[in-house]
């Protein structure tokens, strides 16, 4: 009886350190595969007359950095070699008051192209509640469009688009100040757009199945899922604002009249580490 219970205790043993051995593997496999990001190329069709429209969409850096200042981000970014550059928010970490990294960045991409950034709820967080309260004016200032609750119109190569931005949690209704009067002049169901691209800026795709589930808007930039953070076969297994096995964490989404294109994200997701989830800087090609 003894060496039954012996041999039954060495194989629980052995087991628990092979299970060990495997599960520190894919940890170190995957904090290997974090430090790098893949480029993910898309293509989206619209009923508009901006053919070959190229569009960076770059999320959730969290102060990450690829190479000496972002050096291998920005020579990526630059031979891709975008009409315009769309940051959908959260590139700083809302506790760390230190995020010279993100105007470094904003300053380097502008000598590429236009660049349209959007908040997330880190920049937000950094400037309403960790008292970074300049945060806004310095990404500003650094030649980035700010899209703080605003729209502008743009002819870029000789396209006409109307982009816009803001920052909104996935409620009911819109409650930042100017948020419904960007949402309003982008609508493409109540504007004499016919020739006139709507791009919005969004960090949390889930709006558009709340408060935004009945506009229209030709493309949508969004970021915020971290790609569901673990990520198997294809599924993201958690993300902030849709919980448990998400449907909205990355590539093209009919959500709504909408076409919302979700990036996984620049970079870490602390303390939750990314599993079989690489970063991802993505590409939209307009048609």
């Amino acid at each position: 009886m003894i060496k039954k219970i012996l041999h039954f205790l060495a194989r629980l043993l052995l087991l628990l350190l092979l299970t060990a051995l495997a599960l520190g593997g894919i940890l170190l496999y995957n904090l290997q595969m974090n430090k790098s990001f893949i480029t993910t190329f898309y293509t989206v069709t619209v009923d508009k007359p901006v053919e070959d429209l190229r569009i960076v969409l770059l999320s959730d850096l969290h102060l990450s950095e690829y190479g000496t200042d972002n050096a291998d981000l920005v020579r990526k970014v630059r031979n891709l070699a975008p009409d315009l550059i769309a940051v959908a928010g959260d590139m700083d970490i809302d506790t760390d008051p230190d995020y010279s990294l993100v105007l470094s960045l904003m300053r380097q991409l502008v000598d590429i192209a236009p660049v349209y950034y959007a908040p997330g709820n880190h920049e937000w967080a950094a400037r309403y509640a960790n008292g970074c309260d300049a945060i806004f004016d310095d990404i500003e200032a650094t030649g980035v469009h700010w899209m703080n609750g605003t729209y502008e119109d743009a002819v870029i190569n000789g396209k006409k688009l109307r982009i816009g931005g803001f920052f909104e949690w996935p409620r009911a209704r819109l409650e930042r100040e100017n948020s419904r009067a960007v949402a309003d002049a982008l609508n493409d169901e109540t504007n004499a757009l016919d020739d006139v691209c709507t791009i919005l800026i969004c960090h949390c795709p889930e709006v558009l199945d709340t408060s935004l589930a009945d506009e229209k808007f030709d493309l949508v930039l969004s970021g915020h899922a971290h790609g569901g953070q673990v990520r198997i076969g294809g599924q993201g297994l958690w993300s902030t604002s849709q919980g448990f096995l998400p449907k909205y964490t990355s590539g093209v989404n009919q959500m709504g009249e909408s076409q919302v294109v979700i990036s996984r994200g620049l970079g870490d997701s602390e303390p939750y580490p990314r599993i079989f989830n690489q970063p991802e800087l993505v590409v939209v090609d307009v048609n």
